[in-house]
């Protein structure tokens, strides 16, 4: 038997709604499917970790040689990692669906399939504000921890380094997405900041002020 699941959308959101298909087939033999279920998953600090399931389908019978297209809707995380910014592939980060299918009680991965996550607007504002003032990102990862304050539903962060070229040291930058905005932790040599942004948010210049409070503060950044 075999088994994948396909999104309708090549690339998604965080808080946004993931529809898509699981195409079961390939059974030698008529089967009594207790269940179907997709699972996101993620690597956090190494280890690949689960952190949303979805039941796609209750018990149904697959006839033999026959094959079967389910159609599922489900809404992301706003926590989700993205694996994409600006045409780039962040490496060290990924999120694939699962497939599972239970029969006779027993649960059997069948498919996994990669998925395309793109950054929040509060997120692409913050990362887009940073590269315009000479950033770049050699590092992100997604790490297990928390930001004190900040309500979180899951317990891994989305992190980057930045450095820049008149840098006197790099930068950590750390996001948690909500359905509002992106609280946003920067940390430097000389301190760190915390500020918000909407995910809509049209009104550059408090981004900018952020940012700039930040640099005199931490006397890290020369712009």
């Amino acid at each position: 038997m075999f088994g994948s699941a396909t999104l309708d959308e090549r690339g998604v959101r965080p808080g946004t709604m993931a529809a898509g298909q699981v195409h079961l087939g390939g059974a030698r033999e008529g089967l009594a499917v207790d269940g179907v279920a997709v699972t996101l998953m993620t690597v956090v600090s190494g280890v690949e970790v689960d952190f949303l399931r979805c039941e796609v389908s209750a018990g149904f019978t697959l006839a033999a040689g026959r094959s079967r297209a389910i159609p599922f809707e489900q809404p992301l995380p706003w926590e989700t990692p993205f694996t994409h910014f600006a045409g780039e592939h962040l490496p060290a980060v990924s999120v694939r669906l699962r497939t599972t299918v239970t029969v006779a009680g027993k649960p059997v991965d069948v498919g996994v399939t990669p998925v395309m996550v793109h950054p929040t607007g509060g997120q692409w504002l913050v990362l887009d504000a940073l590269r315009r003032r000479g950033w770049t990102f050699p590092r992100c990862e997604v790490r297990q921890g928390t930001v004190p304050g900040v309500r979180q539903s899951d317990p891994f962060l989305q992190w980057f380094e930045c450095e820049a070229p008149d840098a006197g040291g790099p930068l950590r930058l750390t996001f948690v997405a909500n359905p509002v905005g992106v609280d946003v932790l920067i940390v430097g040599a000389g301190g760190d900041r915390r500020f918000a942004v909407r995910h809509a948010d049209e009104d550059m210049m408090g981004l900018a002020a952020a940012l700039d409070a930040f640099d005199e503060d931490s006397a890290v950044v020369n712009v």
